[in-house]
């Protein structure tokens, strides 16, 4: 592949007459030629050489010539070998990560002290997730957004549309919401979302609380999930002044989950544990009210923009409405 530079029409000509007057060949190589065109009526022929010592480069100083041997071009070839382990590490890294997210969050709940010295949990979390390899400032980082988290006067919610009706909501702490809104809307077009399309609408701001199952029913819930009988749950919830409860799956196995409006999280997580159930995690979010399924290529693109959002001061948490399209 040869790197060419547009010339003005008196460049051009300048070059072709040095280009005719020399011989078809060089001391160093092949000369190939190319067709490039100046306008719709006007064609030039390019001559250049793909080696970088060649006396054509002296005659033609105005063309750049680049050389196209494979060995300058094996870094293409190395990346292709270690792209894929890159990706498998970076999904590990960035599981390690939510799973101390929620895991903080959970001690918090239990004892909202933030001194490790003073909160036994906490030291425990810190000195597991030094031990997979987290870096110390994503583990100071994930324990300042907990704390911010749990107070909502903290939180600055944007909102922003992005193609077919796809929806991302950003929570940040802030001091300069303008400012912060001005450097998310610079990273969030490079990737086709908006700050300036209100996207709200999509989303469903409610308070969520997760809880164990009872061990009488682990069973039946992971063996026919659909034919479960989550009735008593249900008189659990009106109890416990949650909105809904269904059951929900992940890979650690069924649980319940309490929905409720986000003003209310803490008096209903303090209910359910009066009434005995344990409670997992508890938390404000929003909720998807449209999922809206995307191409590979569009969570790729998502993953970039994850990553840009995630090394951002300001962001503590962000939502999506999309899944992988079937």
């Amino acid at each position: 592949m040869a790197s060419e530079r547009f010339l003005t029409t008196l460049q051009k000509t300048y070059v072709l007459s040095k280009l005719w007057r020399s011989t078809s060949t060089c001391s160093s190589g092949t000369v190939n030629f190319k067709v490039c065109q100046q306008s719709i009526t006007k064609y030039f022929h390019l001559r250049y050489c793909t080696l970088l010592q060649c006396h054509l480069q002296s005659s033609i100083g105005k063309v750049r010539l680049v050389h196209t041997c494979p060995t300058l071009t094996a870094g293409h070839s190395k990346w292709n070998n270690i792209k894929h382990i890159k990706a498998a590490n970076d999904k590990e890294k960035g599981q390690k990560s939510m799973f101390l997210a929620s895991r903080i969050q959970a001690v918090f709940i239990k004892n909202p002290e933030k001194d490790p010295k003073h909160n036994t949990e906490l030291a425990n979390l810190i000195k597991w997730a030094r031990t997979n390899n987290i870096p110390n400032d994503v583990i100071d980082r994930t324990i300042d957004n907990q704390i911010k988290l749990r107070d909502p006067k903290n939180i600055t919610v944007f909102d922003g549309r992005g193609m077919s009706n796809t929806g991302i909501i950003i929570e940040c702490f802030s001091l300069k919401p303008h400012h912060t809104k001005g450097l998310l809307q610079s990273i969030l077009k490079k990737y086709g979302f908006s700050l300036h399309s209100p996207a709200m609408d999509l989303f469903e701001h409610k308070g969520v609380v997760e809880a164990k199952l009872q061990d009488a029913d682990v069973k039946s819930a992971q063996s026919d999930p659909k034919s479960f009988v989550i009735d008593k749950y249900v008189d659990l919830a009106i109890e416990a002044e949650a909105e809904e409860v269904t059951l929900e799956k992940d890979e650690d196995g069924p649980y319940l989950k309490f929905l409720c409006a986000p003003q209310d999280v803490d008096k209903v997580h303090g209910n359910l544990e009066k009434l005995g159930v344990q409670v997992l995690n508890s938390e404000r979010t929003y909720l998807p009210k449209i999922v809206i399924p995307v191409s590979q290529e569009f969570l790729e693109s998502l993953d970039k923009l994850i990553e840009k959002l995630d090394i951002h001061p300001d962001v503590i948490n962000y939502h999506f409405n999309v899944e992988p399209e079937k």
